[in-house]
């Protein structure tokens, strides 16, 4: 029989090829399964950073996170393993007998494998522990590039950086600390209890003194550490919400600080009488310190502060509170931005028709197209291609005709739910874009009652990101793009080119889509373009940065750039008041909690090429100053933004409604706040769809709470701020603007006289310069809404409106803009009507009103005529509508007799005279018209629809006569 070493042995090579090969590939297809598209997604971000020129960002942000991870993770390893280690120094060496039974029965299970599960379980711990603090990176990154505020918190003279920047850290930190102390103090009993340091002998366990020490070091930690949490809190309690207004105020100062105080001296005292048992064991009197603590946690804390709000502060708040007003008032002017509004005095005279035609300009800018109620509009006429949307409106300005006019622009996005080919290949290869832009001036309408609208020339019309844009393209590839003016295939290099095979499957295993590998149309010089949302893109390079929910579409340079307003923000602004229900945007970026909003970034994202530019317009923002030590290269200075750009700034508006709101209450001197003395309130807003009869004010706020809430006005719509070109009062120049008016404030909402608007300006020169225009006359004008309301209910133009509005086919009346127009020393409102049929708006009258009159007509000089006899000026707003309607820059107004001939341009047209059978069509239309009216005198609803209805076939057949 041969021996054992006469056997042949499998040798390494066989063992690698057999079972290890198995185990291999099965350990790679479970990576590849569960961790592979993480990683494919991980490897597209850096290529996606690395095309932008952004790697910077991208690096610099996994680099905080890995800090974070690794300095966390560290720390409660070395806290749990040094504890482990005291634990397994402190074990008796023999283990007893009389332990717990459960214990004996954990060391039969684990055995030598004991300190292992001991050790691993610390890790497993300090990995959850360590993940979450990872999310902190923005807070870390503020902690460690802090700067400094020019104001200090007026309580304890602190910097307000030191609230903004280091304070959430710290108090992270900390919170995290405790948290992690808890926790190995479990881990440290827990390995006692195991290594045989509790013995149950009796009833009553016996704790050996190594154990009873090393747990007393570890309260007495933790008592310290909390001690240092109490000290924190009170800077936190700087934006505390107990007060009539937020701040620290009396209870707090008075009451809340010193309990935070007292409890900090009981918990270091705790701490040391948990460290005195290590040479006295004697445990009585720290835990009688520990119920004293909560004893003063409760009381102190709790009840004392609620005691003092009650029974000293409320019978006598505005004495108690005066001075804790007066740091709130100051520091939300200064967190807002609204400490610096320049104030002018303004009184309106009653205007006659020579007042006015000596000051047409202000009537001429005018805004008679709204953008939300023109959408439908501009969709029904201009976005009519297969593929392409019209999704939103925003206003503007641009030089037509050699002057500059504000105007409403859009963009033709691209549309992928109507795109004709709905393949892999026309999804991704073949509409790939949006085209080009459509305006139209915001104040002149055709005579058809549609807007003048004009294609700006661009060299790059092509829109490959947008808002509304989604999913992935893929350019440059065999498969020819939508044309979009002439142009082919896309030459730009925003994407990442699909070199090689590898980055084809990593792009598809990113986006679980097996066709960018399988297509034979893609070649190695075709570039990917994803995150092609313009709030993605930002999104994604500056995430610590609040973006507006309205980008807008600027023509610079022959492309297009989409413009976006960015915001620093904070809610640790010591004592300044937060936004909270201030009435914003549906798609806002501001946040109700925030105290403190700077507008400090013009963001903009080429529509061609994806290129994103930061540029810091207030770079003495020390936020803004923070963030740019962080990336220092993200941001480019204001001052080189092209002037071709600049001149397309807008204020941005969700700003302006939070300062107005509280530029509303806090103009007011502190002395005054409490009582309202001289407070505003924004204006109530006038309804876009017609009022069958006046609304009564809103409900209004209980007046009992006066004296312990903050007095506010009704939760009714507020007066929505709106671009014009309006007229610097001083410097009598036109400037770009956004207004808002203000009534005097109320509880109720029953004062509704204008009491004073203000505007910011946009243009270069003086961007962001406030002005608020005070009224100082006895009475003052009527406001927007009483004007409103007011019109609506004039015996002349109720019946006019309920022409207009027709339930029964459908079509509806809209109101645009109340806007209040300076008008030599007179006020004059203008607000257009639009009928709305089968969802798609069009312009088609105009309500002007002064001194309590209001009448309505289809042009503005015909208004002003009614309203100021003898008027005979032009303001113009209506124009000929051009000879080619996909082209207005026309100014040809086409011939002006319904025969074709050409106007006699040596004598004035003569009106036209009707005969014959037309004449008796007229005749009868008239007749019908009266009967109409009679009927809806008498409120006969049905009766007035017959003979309106009678009337229209009697229309129709005099359009007939006349044609023949």
């Amino acid at each position: 029989m041969a021996s054992d070493t006469d056997v042949p042995r499998p040798g390494f090579r066989s063992r690698i090829t057999g079972r290890a090969i198995l185990i291999a590939l099965g350990a790679l297809l479970f990576v590849v399964v569960v961790f592979g598209r993480a990683i494919a997604n991980f490897y597209v971000s850096a290529l996606w950073h690395d095309a932008l020129g952004r790697s910077d960002v991208f690096w610099g942000q996994i680099g905080a996170k890995i800090t974070l991870f690794v300095m966390f993770l560290l720390i409660f390893l070395v806290m749990a393993f040094v504890n482990l280690w005291f634990a397994d120094r402190a074990a008796p060496t023999e283990f007893p007998a009389n332990v717990h039974p459960y214990v004996e029965r954990f060391h039969e299970v684990f055995g030598h494998r004991l300190r292992l599960l001991r050790y691993g379980t610390a890790l497993i711990l300090a990995l959850m522990l360590a993940l979450p603090a990872a999310s902190r990176w923005q807070e870390w990154l503020l902690f460690r590039n802090s700067k400094s505020f020019p104001d200090s918190d007026p309580q304890f003279g602190v910097n307000v950086g030191f609230y903004v920047f280091e304070l959430p850290f710290l108090t992270f930190a900390i919170d995290w600390l405790f948290a992690a102390l808890v926790i190995v103090l479990i881990l440290t009993i827990a390995a006692h209890l195991l290594n045989g340091g509790v013995l149950f002998t009796s009833a009553t366990p016996t704790v050996r003194s190594s154990t009873k020490v090393h747990v007393a070091v570890l309260l007495a930690i933790l008592a310290a550490v909390k001690a240092g949490d109490y000290w924190l809190s009170r800077y936190e309690l700087t934006n505390d919400t107990r007060g009539f207004v937020q701040g620290a105020t009396y209870t707090v100062v008075n009451a809340q600080i010193p309990a935070l105080m007292l409890l900090v001296l009981i918990a270091l005292t705790t701490s040391v009488l948990f460290l005195s048992t290590i040479r006295f064991d004697r445990w009585r009197l720290p835990i009688v310190a520990s119920g004293l603590w909560l004893v003063v946690l409760i009381g102190g804390a709790v009840i004392y502060p609620a005691l003092v709000q009650s029974l000293v502060v409320q019978p006598n708040q505005e004495e108690r509170e005066s001075v804790y007003i007066a740091r709130n008032v100051e520091a939300t002017r200064a967190a807002m931005g609204i400490a610096d509004v320049e104030t002018v005095p303004i009184e309106f005279q009653r205007l006659t028709a020579t007042d006015v035609e000596s000051d047409l300009e202000p009537i001429r800018n005018v805004r008679l197209l709204n953008p939300t109620q023109m959408l439908p509009r501009f969709s029904f006429d201009r976005g009519e291609v297969a593929g392409l949307k019209i999704d939103d409106l925003d206003v503007d300005r641009y030089e037509l005709d050699g002057d500059v006019e504000q105007v409403l622009v859009t963009a033709r996005e691209l549309d992928l739910n109507n795109i004709p080919n709905k393949s892999w290949q026309g999804e991704h290869l073949v509409s790939t874009r949006g085209c080009g832009l459509v305006l139209a001036s915001a104040s002149q309408v055709t005579e058809a009652d549609r807007p003048d609208y004009r294609t700006p020339e661009l060299d790059r019309p092509q829109l490959y990101f947008s808002p509304s844009i989604s999913g992935y393209a893929i350019v440059g590839t065999e498969v020819n793009e939508t044309p979009c003016g002439g142009t082919g295939q896309y030459e730009g290099d925003a994407g990442v080119e699909m070199s090689s095979f590898f980055r084809r499957a990593v792009f598809a295993l990113g986006f679980l889509d097996y066709n960018i590998v399988g297509s034979g149309a893609i070649e190695s010089d075709s570039q990917i373009l994803w995150n092609r949302s313009v709030e993605d893109r930002l999104e994604t390079l500056a995430p610590f940065l609040d973006y507006d929910g309205d980008p807008y579409p600027v023509a610079v340079d022959g492309g297009v750039v989409w413009v976006v307003d960015a915001y620093t923000s904070t809610g640790r602004y010591p004592y300044a008041q937060r936004i909270g229900d201030v009435q914003l945007s549906r798609e806002t970026g501001l946040s109700s909690s925030d105290n403190y909003v700077r507008n400090s970034v013009k963001a903009t994202v080429d529509a061609y090429t994806g290129e994103v530019t930061f540029y810091a317009i207030e770079d003495e923002d020390p936020i803004l100053q923070a963030w740019s030590s962080a990336f220092p290269d993200l941001f480019t200075p204001g001052d080189e933004m092209p002037d071709e750009l600049r001149e397309h700034l807008r204020y941005p508006e969700d700003l302006f409604r939070v300062q107005t709101d509280l530029y509303s209450k806090y103009q007011i001197a502190p002395q005054n706040f409490f009582q309202r003395i001289g407070a505003w309130s924004v204006a109530q807003a006038p309804s876009v769809d017609r009022r069958e009869s006046t609304v009564t004010a809103a409900t209004a706020s209980d007046p009992t709470n006066v004296q312990t809430e903050f007095a506010s006005e009704s939760d009714a719509e507020r007066f929505i701020p709106y671009y014009t070109m309006f007229r610097d009062e001083e410097t009598g120049e036109e400037e770009f603007v956004i207004l808002r008016p203000f009534v005097p404030f109320s509880t109720d909402d029953r004062r509704t006289e204008l009491q004073a608007y203000m505007t910011a300006s946009s243009d270069p020169d003086t961007y962001g310069e406030m002005t608020t225009y005070v009224v100082e006359q006895d009475p003052l004008p009527a406001g927007p809404l009483r004007v409103a309301d007011q019109a609506e209910s004039d015996s002349d133009i109720s019946p006019e409106l309920s022409l207009l509005a027709n339930d029964e086919t459908g079509t509806q009346v809209k109101f645009g803009d109340m806007q209040p127009i300076p008008v030599a020393d007179g006020l004059v409102y203008i607000r257009p009507v639009y009928v709305v049929a089968s969802d798609v708006t069009e312009f088609r009258l105009v309500i002007v009103s002064h001194n309590n009159r209001s009448v309505m007509e289809e042009t503005l000089d015909a208004a002003l005529a009614r309203l100021f006899p003898g008027y005979e000026g032009e303001v113009g707003e209506r124009i000929p509508d051009p000879d080619d309607v996909g082209d207005g820059d026309s100014d040809d107004p086409g011939d002006d007799s319904e025969t074709g001939e050409p106007a006699d341009t040596d004598e004035p047209d003569e009106p036209s005279v009707i005969t014959g059978d037309a004449a008796e069509l007229v005749s009868q239309a008239e007749a019908l018209y009266n009967e109409a009216q009679d009927l809806l005198r008498d409120g006969d609803l049905g009766g007035y629809q017959q003979k309106i209805d009678q009337m229209g076939e009697v229309l129709a057949a005099l359009a007939a006569e006349l044609d023949s």
